[in-house]
């Protein structure tokens, strides 16, 4: 089978690897759609900015590198090992990359994702997306509705992560909300916000092409934070009360400092985002009662709640926000993520010989 995988910095390489073999416990998959995202760009550009050592075995699942590129995955399923009984030949599912351990302490608090082990597809787990064929755990997979097709499929996990931060803010309808960044996680905010009822959402995006595509999703109230106050903007339309809650999708420290100021009283700010730099915390960023929330990843909740909205139309690629590549062209739409050029990119796996697949896109 064909694969790409990444051998260490700026080194991607497609290869001819052997098929994995079915084990107990596993499903084989075929297809599917990767997202590249900031996580895959960073191992690719400065993969010792990671904590870990990938030269060496993950204690979970004794992978290291080279390593199949991609957490952000779809596929259908082929094969099921002796065991499976969530999914069948056939389903095509949306996978959960994380491997916990179930046994520390983040674990036993609720936690898996904070797991002092974890792992996860695509940097250090037993496959990741961009395979022809992907030997994955099958209580990772989650089955997708007729409605949801492979290459929304490979959104959930990103989706997810914005679902999750929401969640965090704790906003209702009657609420008004400032999304810091448009980005594929600030959109995933953005749909995640009207599912939830929210209708004065207001984006703040320097980009230009990002406020192409804002404006492409028919997200009212965008602004420049380069040539437009945000501040004045956001008590414009919200009656000069700030808004309810600012959820950080861009990690820009004087970002964040804005959002703060654009808080009413008693405000959330929310941060996904991750930063390199040192935020600058004063007094009177904390006044009025304002408050900061964390929100990291997701729970396996949250990969089913968005599912299910992806089933309700309520989150789609409309508004072309989507680039589809194919595994020759990835290193170059990785270096178009790092320079901004591109915003959201997924990558298509080829069939097998012989063997169509279905929901291409």
């Amino acid at each position: 089978m064909k694969a790409l995988r990444i051998h260490g910095k700026r080194d991607l390489r497609v290869e001819e690897l052997p098929a994995p073999a079915l084990a107990p416990g596993m499903v084989l998959l075929r297809g599917g759609f990767t997202g590249v995202c900031g996580t895959d760009l960073h191992l690719y550009v400065e993969p010792e900015s990671y904590p870990a050592d990938f030269s060496r075995a993950a204690t979970l699942t004794g992978a290291r590198w080279p390593q199949i590129l991609g957490h952000e995955f779809s596929g259908e399923v082929t094969e099921i090992g002796s065991g499976v009984t969530n999914v069948k030949p056939g389903d095509r599912v949306a996978v959960f990359p994380y491997h916990h351990c179930g046994q520390c302490l983040a674990c036993s608090a609720g936690h898996p994702t904070d797991c002092e082990h974890m792992a996860f597809e695509g940097m250090q787990g037993q496959s990741g997306g961009m395979a022809q064929c992907k030997l994955v755990d099958a209580e990772l997979c989650f089955a997708l509705p007729d409605e949801v097709d492979l290459a929304l499929g490979a959104l959930v996990e990103p989706m997810a992560v914005a679902w999750h931060g929401v969640g965090v803010a704790d906003v209702h309808p009657g609420d008004s909300v400032l999304v810091l960044g448009g980005g594929p996680i600030g959109i995933g905010v953005y749909f995640a916000l009207r599912a939830q009822g929210i209708e004065t959402i207001i984006v703040s995006e320097p980009l230009a092409e990002r406020r192409a595509a804002l404006e492409r999703l028919g997200i009212d109230h965008i602004v420049n934070p380069l040539v437009q106050n945000l501040q004045e903007e956001v008590f414009r339309l919200t009656g000069a009360h700030g808004v309810t809650a600012t959820i950080d999708a861009a990690g820009a420290p004087h970002a964040f400092v804005e959002g703060m100021q654009c808080l009413a009283v008693g405000g959330r700010m929310v941060t996904i985002a991750l930063y390199r730099e040192p935020i600058p915390l004063t007094r009177p960023l904390l006044a009025a009662g304002r408050s900061i929330r964390s929100s990291a990843v997701y729970s396996r909740t949250d990969f089913r709640e968005v599912i299910g909205a992806m089933r309700d139309g309520r989150i789609t690629l409309d508004g072309d926000w989507v680039r589809f590549v194919d595994f020759a062209d990835v290193a170059s739409a990785i270096e178009d993520l790092h320079s901004g050029a591109t915003m959201k990119v997924l990558v298509r796996t080829p069939a097998l010989d012989g063997v169509p697949l279905r929901a291409e896109k």
